[in-house]
C-alpha cells in the first residue's frame, strides 16, 4: 500500500461526527509507513474542513464525487470536470417531476430554490454557507460539480431506478449515503479522480487501497488494487469489494489499518 483513499461519510465517521482518537492514531501510523492519505468524497472543500484539519490529511483532496481534485491545504483545484448548464437544467426538470428537493454547489455554496427541514438540517451539521434562489436556473451555471437529490430513503431503491431511466447516459446517477443521491458526469467520478491522482503521485494501480460504503464509493473501489468496504456498506458494494472490514460504527477502518500496519 503506497497510497490509501478513503471515503468520508459512514465510512470514516458517521455523519457529522469527528474521527476519534483510534482512527487518528491509525491514520498517522498509516503515514508513518509511507503511505499517502487521500479522502475521497461527496463533500466539498469547506465541507471536509473539520475532518482534514482531525486528521491532518493535507494531501491531494477528491470532493463532489470525484468533479473536483484540489490541493489539500490550500484548496488550490488540480483537477475539475464540471457538468454542462443544460445537463443541470434537466437534472432539475427531472426531481421536479419527482417532487423531490435538489441543489447545487458553487464552490463550497449550497444553492437551493427554497428552504425546507433538509436544507437546514444539512447546512447546519456541515456549517455550510447557502443562497436561497427561486430563481436558480437562470444562475450562471457553468461550474457546477453535482446535483444533490434528497429523497426518502424507504424510497431511494425505487426511485433510483426511475430516476436513471430518466436521465441521459452520460450522467451518473450515484447514492453517497441514504437519502442523497447525485447527478454529475459518468467522466468525473471517484474511480477516475483517484486514478488521476495516483497518476499525478507516480503510484501504480496495484499499489492502491480504497475504502467506502455505497454506490459513489463503487468505482475507486473496484480499480483499486485493493478494494475495501466497511461492514455497513449496502450489498452491491460488499458484492464486489476484495475485503469487507468492521463497520463505521466500531472504527472499522482504524481496526483494518491498525491490522495492516501494526
Amino acid at each position: 500500500m503506497k497510497l490509501l483513499a478513503l471515503d468520508i461519510d459512514d465510512t470514516l465517521v458517521m455523519t457529522g461526527k469527528l474521527p476519534s482518537e483510534r482512527l487518528k492514531n491509525a491514520i498517522q501510523l498509516t503515514r508513518d509507513h509511507g503511505v499517502t492519505v487521500v479522502l475521497a468524497t461527496g463533500r466539498g472543500f469547506l465541507g471536509t474542513k473539520q475532518i482534514r484539519e482531525s486528521l491532518s490529511a493535507y494531501g491531494p483532496l477528491i470532493h463532489y464525487g470525484g468533479a473536483v481534485v484540489s490541493d489539500g491545504r490550500t484548496g488550490e483545484h488540480l483537477y475539475v470536470n464540471y457538468l454542462r448548464p443544460e445537463d443541470v437544467v434537466t437534472a432539475f426538470a427531472v426531481a421536479d417531476s419527482f417532487g423531490i428537493h435538489a441543489q447545487i454547489y458553487e464552490e463550497d455554496t449550497v444553492v437551493f430554490r427554497q428552504e425546507n427541514a433538509f436544507t437546514k438540517q444539512y447546512t447546519g451539521i456541515l456549517n455550510l454557507p447557502f443562497i436561497v434562489d427561486p430563481h436558480l436556473l437562470y444562475r450562471p451555471l457553468n461550474n457546477i460539480p453535482k446535483v444533490l437529490y434528497a429523497v426518502d430513503p424507504a424510497k431511494e431503491a425505487e426511485l433510483y431506478k426511475e430516476i436513471r431511466a430518466l436521465l441521459p447516459k452520460h450522467l451518473s446517477v450515484l447514492c453517497s449515503k441514504p437519502g442523497f443521491i447525485e447527478i454529475g458526469s459518468v467522466s468525473s467520478t471517484k474511480g477516475s479522480a483517484l486514478e488521476k491522482v495516483a497518476a499525478m503521485l507516480g503510484i501504480s494501480r496495484e499499489d492502491v487501497t480504497a475504502i467506502g460504503d455505497n454506490t459513489l464509493d463503487l468505482d475507486m473501489i473496484e480499480w483499486a488494487g485493493t478494494g475495501v468496504c466497511v461492514a455497513n456498506a449496502n450489498a452491491l458494494v460488499r458484492e464486489k469489494a476484495d475485503l469487507i472490514i468492521g463497520s463505521c460504527e466500531n472504527d472499522g477502518v482504524a481496526e483494518y489499518l491498525e491490522s495492516v500496519f501494526a
